[in-house]
């Protein structure tokens, strides 16, 4: 990434809610400014065991169509998902990716795009960075893309996490008052709550984290 040609990156995502759609778009417009030729690809979760229950925003019973998911996530497994041609070919300097939390661990869209030869062949021998969109738990959720980037023969060079405002309990009620509304609600229970989403510094983190990726990590 130090030629004279503009280096290219590739934007990789899912978004539910879109809160992680936001940050790749905050990461696209960092990485943009600072000389980047960016690619952004959405994955687009198409198994119709879950999808169903998933797409629907808002939500009539929110937790159990989240918890639809949950057996197949504390397993770590894969499902059926779509791969824009963006993310399939080309010669990328590096792949970023951001990726909401699912259940404390890697959400199965973006774990089913990394196990798949579309992420070997974009990630083989390149740096990447992951970004990881969540209410409260992270690490499990980074921990999964780097072990699975690296299996790809991709090198991390960054990883950061997006959270919401609030404490934990306070945090779960507003995000899923959110899901079944559909839009954030001032207060729960008769509690004053806290936003559901992403906390309005967030495209200052993203700078920052990009910052720090091109300069330090990126030879």
């Amino acid at each position: 990434m130090t030629t004279d040609a503009s280096p290219r990156v590739l934007v990789v995502y899912f978004s539910l809610t879109q809160q992680a759609a936001r940050v790749a778009d905050a990461l696209e417009r960092a990485l943009t400014a600072r000389g980047c030729d960016v690619t952004k690809a959405a994955i687009e979760f198409t198994d119709e065991r879950y999808v169903g229950k998933l797409a629907q925003l808002p939500m009539k019973r929110p937790i159990l169509q989240l918890a639809s998911i949950l057996p197949a996530q504390l397993r770590r497994r894969t499902g059926e998902i779509r791969i824009p041609s963006e993310a399939q070919e080309g010669e990328f300097d590096l792949v970023v990716l951001s990726s909401p939390t699912w259940w404390l661990t890697t959400n199965m869209p973006i774990r089913s795009y990394l196990v798949s030869p579309a992420a070997k062949s974009a990630m083989r021998g390149k740096p990447f960075a992951s970004a990881s969109v969540s209410r409260r738990y992270y690490k499990g959720n980074l921990k999964g893309i780097r072990k699975l980037g690296e299996a790809n023969g991709g090198n991390l060079v960054g990883e950061t996490h997006f959270v919401v405002a609030g404490g934990q309990v306070k945090s779960m009620l507003s995000w899923l008052a959110y899901m079944k509304h559909g839009e954030p609600r001032a207060r729960v229970l008769g509690m004053k709550m806290p936003p559901p989403n992403l906390k309005p510094d967030f495209g200052l983190q993203a700078r920052s984290f990009v910052d720090e990726v091109l300069d330090n990590r990126v030879g």
